[in-house]
């Protein structure tokens, strides 16, 4: 399933004027609190650039959806509130790092938890069984061995599906909600520890069943169901940006 279109067509005729941080100044309003290195995404295609204003060079548009993770800021400047955030990369653009009107961002709930490319989607079908299964987790390779850490903190549990996801790490975060980390190498946290977001847990393997080493990401609602995380196919992503949130 291509989701092009509820991902990258947004604001697409309006992306230039309205929503990149170049629209009619004014008092920029009281800055959202981010931290170094926090988890956000973009809400609509958002001007990249070298410095924090609208006089400064544009590197990139983000496009909608797209994870990055807060390195500096906030400057005001234009009417704006500007951060300096490291992207991931879009169907666009490679991984990109610059200032941004904090308008069209919002903080992430979960950091995406490996840096590779993405090879598989959430809701992509299964064409040698007809399309009859769908996938409910995005896939993320980068050949093997890569860390992985914790989407947020929480508690570790080590699982093993002989078979399905091999070796795989269920984290509980809280008030019901939980990531999955599948066809793991090794892992890295004890059975039953505390992680912090950000903390090496796991390492990209091949165990269970599959094509190759990648690690199968998932997010779990309270209710044991699997929520879409929006990536696209062949997206360059960075651990520790926000993981496109779709599933509150």
């Amino acid at each position: 399933m291509n989701l092009s279109s509820t991902r990258r067509t947004f604001l697409k005729t309006a992306a230039t004027t309205a929503a990149v941080g170049a629209g009619t100044a004014g008092a920029a309003t009281a800055a959202k609190s981010y931290d170094y290195l926090d988890p956000v995404f973009t809400t609509a295609d958002l001007s990249v650039r070298e410095g924090p204003g609208t006089s400064y060079a544009r590197k990139a548009v983000a496009d909608e959806r797209t994870g990055g993770r807060v390195y500096e800021g906030p400057e005001s400047a234009d009417g704006y509130n500007w951060w300096r955030v490291d992207f991931s990369g879009d169907a666009d653009n490679g991984p990109v790092t610059g200032w941004v009107a904090e308008n069209w961002l919002s903080a992430a709930d979960f950091a995406c938890p490996m840096t590779g490319t993405v090879t598989d989607t959430y809701w992509a079908c299964r064409p040698l069984d007809g399309c009859t299964r769908y996938h409910r987790a995005v896939d993320i390779a980068n050949g093997g061995g890569t860390p992985i850490t914790a989407a947020a903190g929480g508690t570790a549990e080590h699982r093993y599906d002989d078979g399905g996801y091999g070796n795989w790490l269920l984290i509980y975060h809280g008030n019901g909600w939980k990531t999955g980390y599948g066809h793991l190498q090794s892992f890295a946290v004890a059975d039953g520890g505390t992680v912090s977001r950000g903390e090496t847990v796991a390492y990209e393997g091949s165990t269970g069943s599959g094509s190759g080493p990648h690690l199968d990401f998932q997010v779990w609602d309270p209710n044991w169901s699997k929520r879409r995380c929006y990536y696209d196919d062949g997206e360059s992503v960075v651990e520790g940006t926000g993981v496109p949130r779709a599933f509150f």
